[in-house]
């Protein structure tokens, strides 16, 4: 008798073990498969995990069905799903989980996608539910819409008669971007090309290499060059980026080089389409995977290179359960295919510059940018403005380098990480501020008096009096990208100024199309959050205001100044990008940072060396390992009984540094309680972090959520 190891999928049951379930003749089940099989008197799904023979339990039940074949986990995502139980502490079903692709038969349907919002036409309450959901959504299919608001068919088509709902092509990548093609390489290029093809016998051996390349160096071409080398050799490629909608121009680069040999995988494609994408990589139709985070689960059989650009962004880091980060997964395929990886940044994390001192990773850099009038960097000490006169929120080195660069026909990016128009709403009189029902943050104020909660996503309109104190005295302090965009207008009206943050625009098709009609100059002014601060390569940019740059310095992390000075270079590296000279304004209340200072001069290696060495100091990453555990309950009482249970078990694994009410202390409803476990990161020791967490108690209304190395500690 056939005995299958089975693997209840998280979204059925929380079950730590395999399950054993026996096959019936006739039924040809193996390893990676999604079957049906009962649990109590439900039938659920699962992964076969491994078969036997025999089974020490007694009266199995049988697997009912196989639920798709054709979709198997490949035997390596499979061991891959055992290592991250251990590196991203989590069970093997919820591991498993996120390397499936999604339902679907693969087939591409037509999607439809809202092209304006209709706010003076009469619409039922169907018709209105159905244009607010889709306001901030990638495309769907009718069905896909309906079926998502428990609703028919019928108000679907009424919009799409109405042409509120348009058919589109998803994802919108293959637009015209008119790029130049590179006909020849500089020396820098070429010599890291022959290198990584040199060390790595022309990639039949693992190596990793770090690429430290300075903004508008040309890091994307050294990437088709080799990815041209590995094709040629009958393997393929895996390019990771942080976001697909800002990676438009990479992408299609590639699709200039590839054709239709280039897969792009993202969570806002169509389930169809990312099925079809998915059964072409495991086929071998496909060459080149581009994709986000989650693409380094790819069924990819035949790996000979890959390649993380912008290798520092946190977006590679995922958050929720299982906590991976897509660099460690991706050297472990790699060394499982005997693949080069290529990390590639101009401010790389300080864990990969630390081995790039070292013999675990080889660095490589590109010091020149490929085209060289000079990039000019201002510092702005908003303090001094104030003291002078100005309460402007531009410093006035800026509205004059605005002036000027409009004045030539030039665009300009302004950059602010806070969206909406002000980040608080406070009443002077008794100090009473608009925080979230639902978590313990102040609700950001945005246009038509609408105050929202960027955590969960609650609103509600502004109140005309405190609620409080029934004064009149409430007031917006802070300001924000639709705030910046608004006075710019103001100040500017003969030109067109876009804005691009997760409020503006909510597809990946209006991203698009925002950059789109920048790169094509229609409009003067970018205004946008970090999205707009990494990616981009818009020749006629020469001037970038960089509006309160130490932002990112008050959150309580240890990685702020890193971070900050991260984003300040890759902001500023959007200027000058072309034959025309840059200018760059940093406007900070701290100008003596040393993270601003560094920023000045762009000299990441000095940066690296004082940020190392506090680190070391500190005894904090990448000199020592942290595990954050966060426990969350509905209610306090449930919460303060799991973190003696929890606090209990972690001291003996390590250094408990830290053990308190999460910064963040209730995030849609759940109330939240944080651990930070300091150790040496050794296998041993994630091995006993592990199993603490597998002999915690599990019970209702209460999460524990384990996350080495983590990249988030709010």
């Amino acid at each position: 008798m056939k005995i299958v190891q089975v693997a209840i999928l998280p979204r059925h049951a929380d079950i730590e073990q395999t399950l054993d379930y026996y096959v019936h003749d006739g039924l040809d089940v193996r390893p990676g498969y999604r079957v049906s099989v009962p649990l109590g008197r439900r039938a659920v799904e699962g992964i076969v995990v491994s078969t036997d023979s025999h089974s020490s339990f007694a009266n199995l039940k049988p697997v009912r069905s196989i639920v798709d074949s054709r979709a198997e986990l490949t035997p390596e995502l499979i061991e891959l799903a055992h290592w991250l139980t251990k590196s991203a502490c989590c069970a093997l079903s919820t591991a498993l989980s996120v390397m499936l692709p999604p339902p679907g038969s693969g087939q591409l349907p037509t999607l439809w996608q809202l092209t304006a919002y209709p706010s003076d036409h009469p619409l039922s309450e169907k018709q209105q539910l159905i244009i607010d959901f889709m306001n901030n959504r990638a495309p769907m299919t009718k069905t896909e819409i309906a079926k998502s608001l428990g609703l028919s068919l019928s108000p679907v088509e009424t919009l799409i008669k109405k042409k509120f709902l348009v058919p589109v092509r998803e994802p919108a990548l293959e637009q015209n971007w008119n790029l130049d093609p590179v006909d020849q390489l500089t020396k820098e290029q070429i010599h890291c090309v022959n290198t990584i093809c040199q060390e790595t016998d022309s990639f039949s051996c693992q190596k990793t290499f770090l690429l430290h390349g300075v903004t508008g160096s040309g890091k994307t071409e050294v990437y088709i060059r080799l990815a041209k080398k590995v094709v040629a050799s009958g393997r393929q490629v895996m390019i990771l980026v942080p976001e697909i909608a800002l990676t438009t121009q990479l992408v299609a680069r590639f699709q200039t080089a590839f054709g239709r040999r280039v897969a792009i995988l993202h969570s806002g494609l169509a389930n169809n389409l990312r099925v079809m994408y998915w059964k072409q990589i495991r086929s071998g139709i496909v060459q080149i995977v581009i994709g986000t985070r989650s693409a380094v689960f790819a069924p990819v059989g035949n790996l000979g290179l890959v390649v993380l650009d912008e290798e520092h962004e946190t977006a590679y880091k995922q958050e929720e359960t299982p906590c991976y980060h897509a660099r460690d997964v991706a050297l472990w395929r790699a060394a499982r295919h005997k693949a080069a990886v290529l990390l590639g940044s101009a401010t790389p994390s300080l864990e990969s510059w630390k081995k790039a001192g070292s013999t675990e990773y080889t660095l490589l850099q590109l010091q020149r940018r490929i085209f060289t009038p000079g990039v000019e960097t201002a510092l702005a000490d908003m303090r001094r403005e104030l003291a002078s006169g100005n309460r402007s929120m531009f410093s006035r080195v800026l509205i004059d380098n605005l002036e000027q660069t409009l004045s030539r026909g030039e665009q300009a990016i302004l950059f602010l990480n806070r969206r909406g128009l002000a980040p608080t709403v406070l009443c002077r009189k008794c100090g009473f501020r608009c925080t979230c029902p639902r978590c313990s943050l102040s609700m950001t104020l945005h246009q038509a008096k609408i105050l929202s909660c960027h955590y969960c996503g609650h609103s509600s309109r502004l109140p005309d009096a405190c609620p409080e104190c029934g004064s009149n005295m409430l007031r917006q302090l802070g300001v924000g990208t639709q705030k910046l965009a608004d006075e710019l207008a103001r100040l500017f009206p003969c030109h067109k100024v876009l804005r691009m943050d997760r409020d503006s625009v909510g597809t990946i098709a209006a991203r698009e199309s925002v950059l789109l009609d920048f790169y094509n100059q229609k409009a003067g002014i970018l205004v946008g959050t970090q999205m707009i601060a990494k990616g981009l390569d818009f020749p006629n940019v020469t001037c970038v205001g960089i509006v309160l740059a130490d932002l990112s310095l008050s959150v309580a992390d240890f990685r702020a100044a890193e971070r900050t000075f991260q984003l300040l270079v890759q902001a500023g590296g959007r200027s000058g990008r072309g034959l025309k000279p840059g200018k760059v304004v940093i406007q900070t209340y701290q100008p003596e940072h040393y993270s601003i200072q560094f920023a000045l001069t762009g000299n990441f290696s000095e940066f690296a060396q004082r940020e190392l060495k506090l680190r070391a100091n500190a005894g904090m990453p990448p000199y020592t390992a942290l595990t954050r555990v966060v426990v969350s309950a509905l209610s306090q009482s449930e919460l303060t009984g799991q973190v003696r249970v929890v606090n209990e078990a972690l001291g003996a694994v390590g250094e408990l540094i830290y053990s308190g009410v999460a910064p963040i202390e209730k995030i849609k409803d759940w109330w939240r309680w944080q651990f930070v476990l300091r150790h040496p990161g050794d296998g041993q020791t994630l091995a006993a972090i592990d199993d603490v967490r597998k002999n915690i108690p599990r019970q209702q209304n209460v999460r524990v959520v384990f996350d080495n190395n983590p990249y988030n500690l709010l």
